[in-house]
């Protein structure tokens, strides 16, 4: 999948599952199947083809950082802990361990509903906005407002279409939940399963220029969402 060899070593084989982690509950390896993992090393190696070294990234103090923060999405998403405790939660893993001022200062502005100061974000499709959680395993390197601002184009390029296959994926479950969903959002019919895999190709032809690898891998998926029984019927309608 065209991933830096040495990042895709250290998590595939030498990192251990991090204990009592909620996010790794009842994991027994680090990088199982399905993108919510995947996402670690494809994310790591984006950060590293746009100029941090791995001596960096792979350093134990920043992967368990990012594991701890991990640990608190876990907690929210099981309704362990609300969204306010997990932002308060946040503040105080991070506080003495931002280099970043302006990133943290904006995701922290960003969740709490307020204007961000520095960065554009993804603000106008809600759905597609849920992962900016992970931009806070950022906030710990040493680098400039510039490459910030450079590399989150790069970011959505990936994390939006992983995020809409998931959306392909649990279309159904999250109209009975009331769950956040891009086809929901778009109108919720033939047409907006169009416009949502055209927002993933146009995507991908970002992450293409990164990673061609990795974005053909993606994209395979996105064909075989297509394929599936309730995205198909809503096609023919």
């Amino acid at each position: 999948m065209g991933i830096n060899s040495e990042i895709a070593h250290y998590f595939a084989n030498e990192r251990k599952v991090p204990a009592e982690n909620a996010y790794w509950k009842n994991k027994r390896i680090y990088i199982s199947f399905g993108f919510g993992f995947q996402a670690i090393p494809f994310m790591f190696d984006l950060v590293h083809k746009c100029g941090i070294s791995t001596d960096v990234l792979l350093q134990d103090d920043h992967v368990t950082l990012m594991e701890k923060g991990f640990d608190k999405v876990g907690r929210y998403e099981s309704n362990e802990i609300s969204f306010s405790e997990f932002l308060t939660e946040c503040k105080v893993l991070l506080n003495g361990k931002v280099k970043q001022q302006h990133l943290a200062a904006d995701l922290f502005a960003l969740f709490s509903g307020k204007e961000t100061s520095y960065f554009e974000f993804e603000t106008k499709h809600k759905a597609l906005a849920r992962s900016d959680s992970f931009l806070f395993t950022l906030v710990d390197l040493d680098v400039s407002d510039e490459w910030v601002r450079s590399f989150l184009p790069t970011w959505y390029s990936l994390a939006r279409p992983v995020l809409l296959l998931d959306d392909f994926k649990d279309l159904e479950d999250d109209r009975k939940n009331g769950d956040e969903n891009m086809i929901i959002e778009l109108g919720d019919n033939g047409e907006a399963v169009k416009k949502a895999y055209d927002f993933g190709m146009k995507d991908l032809e970002i992450l293409g220029k990164v990673n061609p690898k990795l974005s053909k891998y993606i994209e395979e998926f996105f064909q075989k969402s297509l394929l599936q029984e309730h995205i198909r019927s809503m096609l023919v309608a």
